[in-house]
């Protein structure tokens, strides 16, 4: 199809569709943004370097991508933020749905992944 193969493909379609949505997130408050950045750039790394070289320059998003791959780092604003957003997101499941037993578990779920993000270390001065 176009000449490209199918595996080329598929990573370049995961890459923009991850990064889109990153990029959409990013107008919206408390969704996520940078999960699918980072998604993004592993994609494009698999089926287009050039693209994620340019996502990994981005003067905006750049820097945070780029800190990640170097151990995982992630800032201490972002880590407060992605805190803020899993908290203020599972109290809405409760207001919405109620405290069920599916609803407890998936806040223990992310209280894990709070505590998981909060051990990040800090992105090199």
């Amino acid at each position: 199809m176009f000449g490209i193969p199918l595996g080329l493909l598929l990573w370049r379609s995961l890459g923009v569709v991850s990064t889109s949505i990153g990029l959409v997130n990013a107008f919206i408050p408390i969704l996520p943004t940078t999960i699918f950045l980072i998604i993004g750039a592993w994609a494009f790394g698999k089926g287009a370097p050039h693209w994620r070289e340019r996502l990994m320059q981005h003067r905006r998003f750049g820097k945070t991508l780029r800190d990640w791959e170097d151990g995982g780092r992630v800032s201490r604003r972002g880590k407060i933020l992605a805190v803020v957003g899993i908290s203020v997101s599972w109290v809405i499941s409760v207001y919405f749905v109620g405290l069920t037993w599916i609803i407890g578990v998936v806040g223990l779920f992310l209280a894990g992944l709070a505590i998981w993000l909060a051990t990040r270390p800090l992105p090199r001065e």
